[in-house]
């Protein structure tokens, strides 16, 4: 019995009599939201939630809100869903009998038995169109499910109705109502509210998460919308093997095939066999690509269809499967000899065939039959004996889709309900239809064609103007029934105005287009959002400016989703244009903000910057929290190209006009704004403050983005400063949220700062590379262009490993990547000490000399890059010999000091300040100076704790206290070399273990400063 409509144990959640609206709020409760944040939630009034709160608990029969928690903890089903196989099969596995496919069904039954073993499978049948592919899987279907209770899903790609995610939405659907909602909520966490985005009819009633839809980031939402899918086929897989069927894969929309390549990947899924048929021949691009891929890592078992045998043909003849002539008659050889070599053992035909004997008084053998020539004649004949009113019905059925609903096609015909199923009726006793409704309270009424054969049959019987019209209709019904939820229905009321081509209003057609991309922007749809914004770019030259501003907008949108920024801004930017023409300071506000943001997060400072400029510039006199904002973002565009006094200047102007204003979330802003500008110019101190105080409004504020932007930043700048506990917690704020919103560049801060934190104390060179790595594949998923930072760990983790080539290859890249930014300086210096390290001081001063200019000047504030490339140049001055160059480095690192405030540098892996500054003043035989900082450097080591920073501190304060010449620290020194070679011999750093062995050697000890150099080599 269907899950639906079986009898649930008592006690159960779905006995209680919970309303919709009441499911949305008990979910709320058990997310811990306050009535107050409920009422924000789901746009209702605090009264409205404390009266459905009320009814919970007396509906649980428990007195406050623990209990209510409880109570639903204690009730929810543990029992496995249980459903029966989707009727689209049932019917198939019904329509007569099962002949031939023996090895086929014995391949299949191999891989199900892998899969009830816990594995992963995936199955491809391919065949033309009506050779089988559907029925062998319907068949198989109806066997296992005899005996294994499996959980059998199923969805259909539609050449017409070509959703993003839609074969999966369909075959998700019955499974999604069936679940228990607490249970499903539970599992997912707020994963739930993703799944409204590939089944937006199902039911469900989870946790909505307000979700910043401007700033959410569309490669997270699309990894948060995966993992749900993978959350759902998981929870299936755990009580019964799962058989997933995705039928006609060759339409399939891109999107689609990405999140079924997410679902094959290798160890993704257990106990789930994926089988998807497709037809050769109809290939595109993004199919040919996925099933290359799939070839390359899943290694797909692949079942070719060809035509039945003629015993086979013979055996179809001999069943019921409607003809009209009798067994004796027809069980013939010589007609199942006519019928294979007129259809080529192809099933569908053979059985049009079949049934084609004997209707009307026709002849009774294949040999002196008038036979129709081909299966869409067939179909022509027999939809021409049914009633003239079922036939037009026909007609607008096949021109709705291969799958329908009944509620359309009668507003369409305009037809009474008698009426109505009277042709619904008459076509599926032809078997031209049949009927997919799910079993389930909240199911649609839904047809579908038998084949697609039969329905492009029925439409090529429609005279083409008839088509266009019958479109336009559609288009029309799909309005009035859908009102309240056009944009969930856009891409099928644009898919009809299209069709219906020249009689269709052009301005409707791209308003409608227009929807449905920004629909599928919504889903992560990227790929199918920007094929609908391109075909309304088409007929928008008669458009309204409002239309034609927001469709540049939204494609500018959907171009930045699949990485094609510089396009991207260019669409942005010809929104923006027509926003200023029509003074709309909102939207000129907006879009600027946006196409400023693209191009920062590309490291595309001088356009980041230019598009705010040119923002404020399209403001004109407009002195309200719009211009605060651009300003807010021209800043943070400024101080990342290196633009001190005038970042610091615009951020100021934010901060008046907020005072001005009295907005208090504008203030917000404007310190977000400082906290994420001053670390460029690595001011990590007053940055930190900044953002405690931005965060004060912001946590109370709908800016869930700049919260979580800040929140990055702030997490980063607290390490630099050594304040690892506050990290800590900053990032345990962040990360919910990041992924929440879509704000992946904050997202990936935490997750550096993360790995960073691990390498400071445990100082493993392959965890650094490991994580090196999966950062860099991240930067390339995503499209950031930061990759230069994850370049640079690995050439670190392979320098502490002493791979050094390696590593060379790593920095150059990173040097390579290194985008126009205030970071310039941290890639060459990195660089240039490995070469000093591998004794290459010719390339190594040739690199310095290039890029000189990058040192920081005195007595001003320097960008980051600047700063880093003093600190980490000085090392390897000192090992090529070059002490005088290094000693001169000295100021402009003690500036850095008392400047910035900060201890070590979080992106170099924790290079500690101080330990920078001790090995300038050794170089300036300043032994005093350098005595103190390498103490203090220890000290930041010891506290952070640093396991790498200590034990490279150890060894150059040893190797100064044996070059300053005082027989009294020789024993200090070497047991400073030996306690940094210890550690370097547990963290397996082969060269850095012979680098001390070195230092240890007795000549060592008698030579002075110049042998200082000798730490390299």
């Amino acid at each position: 019995m269907p899950a639906d409509s079986k009898q649930l144990q008592s006690g159960s959640l779905r006995d209680r009599g919970i309303t919709a609206r009441e499911w949305e709020v008990l979910q709320a409760v058990l997310d811990h939201l306050t009535n107050g944040e409920i009422a924000a939630a789901l746009s209702i009034s605090v009264r409205t939630v404390e009266s459905h709160v009320s009814n919970l608990l007396t509906k649980f029969e428990v007195t406050d809100r623990s209990g209510l928690v409880a109570a639903v903890q204690a009730n929810q089903s543990a029992e496995p869903v249980r459903l029966e196989a989707p009727p689209s099969l049932l019917r198939m596995a019904s329509a007569g009998e099962f002949v031939g496919r023996g090895p086929e069904l014995r391949q299949l039954h191999n891989e199900w038995g892998k899969v009830q073993g816990g594995a992963q499978g995936l199955v491809l049948i391919s065949g033309d169109a009506g050779i089988g592919k559907s029925r062998l899987v319907a068949e198989f279907a109806r066997q296992i499910s005899v005996t294994d209770d499996p959980v059998v899903l199923h969805g259909r790609c539609d050449e017409d109705v070509a959703g993003p995610f839609e074969a999966l939405g369909q075959a998700l659907a019955p499974y999604l109502r069936a679940c228990d909602p607490g249970r499903l909520a539970a599992e997912l966490g707020d994963l739930a509210e993703e799944l409204s985005r590939i089944v937006p009819n199902s039911g469900l009633r989870l946790p909505r998460v307000p979700v910043d839809a401007m700033h959410s980031d569309p490669h997270f939402i699309r990894s948060r919308l995966f993992d749900a899918v993978t959350r759902v086929f998981r929870q299936a897989s755990t009580s019964s093997p799962v058989l997933l069927v995705v039928d006609d894969l060759h339409w399939a929309p891109e999107p689609t095939l990405l999140l079924l390549r997410h679902l094959m990947q290798r160890g993704m899924l257990e106990r789930t066999l994926i089988v998807c048929t497709l037809r050769p021949g109809y290939f595109s691009d993004a199919l040919i690509d996925f099933l290359g891929e799939l070839r390359r890592d899943a290694m797909p078992v692949q079942l070719e269809l060809g035509g039945l045998h003629r015993l086979e043909v013979a055996q179809l003849l001999g069943a019921d499967v409607g003809s009209a002539v009798s067994r004796d008659d027809i069980f013939s050889e010589r007609l199942a000899y006519d019928i294979f070599s007129e259809t080529r053992g192809n099933p569908l035909y053979a059985g049009e065939l079949i049934r084609s004997l004997g209707e009307d008084n026709g002849p009774r053998s294949a040999g002196n039959a008038d036979v129709p020539h081909g299966v869409k004649d067939i179909v022509a004949a027999r939809v021409r004996r049914l009633r003239q009113e079922t036939q037009t019905m026909l007609g607008m059925a096949a021109v709705l889709g291969q799958a329908f609903e009944l509620s359309v096609l009668q507003r369409l015909a305009e037809v009474d309900d008698q009426t109505l199923l009277e042709g619904v009726e008459e076509a599926t006793q032809a078997q031209l239809l049949y009927d997919v409704t799910g079993i389930s309270p909240g199911a649609v009424e839904r047809y579908e064609f038998v084949h697609a054969i039969v329905r492009k049959a029925i439409i090529e019987s429609v005279s083409p103007a008839r088509v266009r019209r019958i479109h336009a209709a559609a288009a029309a019904a799909l309005e009035q029934l859908f009102s309240h939820a056009l944009e969930e229905r856009a891409d099928e009321i644009a898919r009809h105005l299209v069709q219906a081509g020249p009689i269709s209003d052009r301005q409707n057609i791209m308003r409608y287009l227009t929807m449905a991309g920004r629909a599928a922007l919504g889903s992560s749809a990227a790929e199918e959002g920007l094929r609908y914004l391109n075909q309304a770019m088409v007929i928008m030259d008669t458009a309204e400016a409002s239309d034609r501003a927001e469709l540049w907008f939204q494609r500018g949108l959907a171009l930045r989703m699949i990485g094609r920024w510089p396009d991207s801004v260019a669409s942005l930017r010809t929104a923006l244009n027509i926003y200023a023409e029509m003074g709309d300071v909102r939207a000129i506000s907006r879009t600027s903000c946006e196409a400023t943001h693209t191009m920062f997060w590309f490291f595309r400072m001088k356009e980041a910057r230019d598009l705010a400029a040119y923002g404020l510039e399209r403001l004109g006199s407009h002195e309200g929290a719009e211009r605060g904002r651009l300003l807010g973002a021209l800043s943070f565009a400024q101080a990342w190209s290196g633009e001190y006094e005038s970042s610091v200047d615009n951020i100021r102007r934010e901060l008046e006009i907020a005072s001005r204003l009295e907005d208090t979330e504008l203030r917000g802003h404007g310190l977000a704004m400082r906290a994420m500008q001053l670390p460029a110019f690595l001011e990590h101190t007053e940055a930190v403050a900044a953002g405690y105080e931005a965060l004060e409004i912001l946590r109370h504020s709908s800016d869930v983005w700049t919260l979580t932007s800040m929140l990055g930043f702030l997490n980063y700048t607290l390490v630099g400063l050594g304040r690892l506990g506050e990290a800590r917690a900053i990032g345990a704020e962040l990360a919910p949220i990041a992924v929440r919103v879509g704000n992946y560049a904050a997202q990936q801060q935490h997750t550096r700062m993360n790995a960073m934190i691990e390498f400071f104390q445990n100082g493993s060179p392959a965890a650094l590379e490991k994580f090196a790595r999966k950062d860099l594949a991240f930067c390339h998923a995503v499209g950031l262009a930061t990759p230069e930072h994850s370049l640079a760990w690995l050439g670190l983790a392979k320098f502490l490993a002493g791979e050094w080539e390696e590593a060379k290859e790593a920095y150059s890249a990173a040097l390579e990547t290194e985008a126009e930014t205030g970071m310039v300086g941290w890639g060459w210096s990195a660089l240039f000490e490995l070469l000093a390290y591998m004794g290459d001081s010719q390339a190594a001063m040739s690199l310095l000399e290039k890029n000189r200019n990058t040192f920081p000047q005195l007595d001003k504030a320097n960008t980051c890059g600047s700063w880093v490339a003093a600190l980490t140049a000085v090392e390897g001055l000192v090992v090529l010999g070059e002490l005088k160059q290094a000693a001169e480095l000295l100021p402009a690192i003690e500036q850095c000091i008392e400047r910035t405030g900060v201890v070590c540098i979080e992106f170099r892996a924790g290079r500690l300040v101080k330990r920078s500054a001790a090995i300038a003043a050794a170089a300036a035989g300043d032994w005093t100076r350098a005595e103190r900082y390498f103490r203090e450097a220890l000290q930041d080591a010891e506290s952070i704790p640093h396991v790498v920073e200590r034990a490279h501190t150890l060894r150059f304060h040893g190797k100064m206290l044996l070059q300053s010449g005082e027989q009294s620290s020789s024993e200090r020194a070497k047991s400073y070399l030996r306690d940094a070679r210890a550690t370097y011999m547990k963290l397996t750093m082969p060269r850095h273990v012979a680098i001390c062995d070195l230092d240890l050697e007795p000549n060592q000890t008698a030579s002075r400063l110049p042998g200082f150099a000798d730490t390299g080599h």
